[in-house]
């Protein structure tokens, strides 16, 4: 897979340079734990073309707070309310609480904590 180095800062400039609802499907965003860090992986498909994908990835220490991307997609704000729960990361406008409950574990799927 090959994968398109970004960072937090430059996130949104580098979709903007290729995205295009009519083009691109954006299928997820994947979390790695990775101890302090966390490894994000942005996936988007081009509509039409088979085995024709784009994947933007960053890391990011858990302290800092990720843009979201809602502006650019707004079907997003699933995969980043995602993130908010199951890792316990910080996204700018997104809320938790969509897949764990209230009284349940807290970021499962974060090593550290």
């Amino acid at each position: 897979m090959d994968k398109i180095p970004t960072t937090p800062d430059t996130l949104l400039d580098t979709i903007r340079t290729f995205y295009t609802p009519s083009r691109w499907h954006f299928i997820t965003i994947t979390g790695v734990d990775q101890g302090e860090k966390i490894e994000l992986i942005y996936s988007f498909s081009e509509i039409g073309e088979m085995e024709s994908y784009r994947h933007l990835a960053l890391t990011l220490p858990y302290d800092q707070t990720l843009p979201t991307i809602t502006p650019l997609i707004p079907s997003a704000w699933i995969a980043e309310a995602e993130l908010v729960d199951l890792f316990g990361l910080s996204v700018s406008g997104a809320k938790g609480g969509l897949f764990l409950d209230e009284d349940g574990v807290k970021a499962p799927l974060r090593g550290s904590k």
